[in-house]
């Protein structure tokens, strides 16, 4: 109608970073993290005017946080390599080493990167570049999984080889021709390393992909079997017995040397439990 003013809808009101911050919202996590990172100039309409003055800030605090971490990884080497056996190491491996290690945040997966330095400064050539590749892809919670493998890991006969043993395979001593073998399994789920902890270690390719199988073993024949640092022979009492287990790959036994020795103990007393009704055990 004419001579009427027509109702205008406001425009709706920025939220304030004080209101993105209350009562730690998720919308609060966003902005902290956008902050952290240098990107939160649309969010909050602070700092720098330009893109280039801001991509500039960003950049200047990237290669400040890349530089911390390089100097933290290169301290705990320093403090725990002993001076006297250090060598002189391949530059392009160092090259290639300091281009992913800058990027390493996580205390934890700094103490791993220095050991790494360590053994290369102890043995050069002896952590591919591979192994540096595989250990750029992996998370913490990744790394986690593989140490918490490691740590139920063992070997056996003359193979050096890290393994996770899932069952011993015994046959009927009469008749093994007409019965099954019997799987007597040792579950890892119930040590904290399910089977899809499994997958993940699969797909990594820090295990191989299929479980394998040893030899039958001779019974009467002493085999060494060592667990981290517990080392037994086990003298089969029958016929007809065999492990099955998963393997480490290269990679993976190359960052297993580089984690130690670590015994779970539940896990070493029912690993014997397993075997004593069909070994003589002997600790070495």
């Amino acid at each position: 109608m004419e001579g009427q003013v027509a109702n205008k809808v406001p425009a709706p009101l920025e939220p304030q970073p004080t209101e993105k911050l209350k009562n730690n919202t998720p919308k609060s996590i966003i902005y902290s993290i956008a902050e952290e990172q240098g990107v939160g100039y649309l969010i909050n309409k602070e700092g720098p005017q330009t893109l280039a003055e801001r991509y500039e800030a960003r950049h200047k605090k990237e290669q400040y946080i890349q530089q911390e971490n390089l100097e933290k990884i290169f301290k705990l080497t320093f403090d725990n390599t002993p001076s006297e056996k250090a060598k002189q190491i391949d530059p392009d491996w160092l090259n290639y080493f300091t281009t992913i290690a800058k990027t390493i945040r996580n205390h934890s997966m700094q103490q791993l990167w220095s050991r790494i330095l360590k053994q290369e400064f102890l043995a050069p050539g002896s952590v591919s570049l591979k192994t540096l590749d595989t250990l750029r892809s992996m998370t913490h919670k990744e790394a986690q999984v593989f140490h918490k493998a490691c740590t139920l890991s063992c070997f056996f006969g003359t193979d050096k080889s890290k393994k996770l043993l899932t069952a011993l395979k015994t046959k009927h001593k009469f008749l093994p021709s007409l019965f099954a073998p019997t799987l007597n399994k040792l579950s890892l789920g119930n040590f904290s390393l399910p089977y899809s902890d499994l997958l993940i270690l699969l797909e990594l390719g820090l295990i191989l992909k299929s479980e394998l199988e040893s030899g039958e073993l001779t019974p009467g024949s002493p085999l060494p079997f060592n667990y981290q640092n517990h080392t037994y022979q086990l003298t089969p009492h029958q016929k007809g017995l065999s492990f099955t287990y998963y393997r480490l790959s290269p990679t993976g036994q190359e960052i297993a040397e580089l984690l130690g020795s670590k015994t779970h103990e539940p896990f070493r007393e029912t690993m014997l439990e397993l075997l004593a009704p069909y070994f003589v055990i002997e600790s070495q």
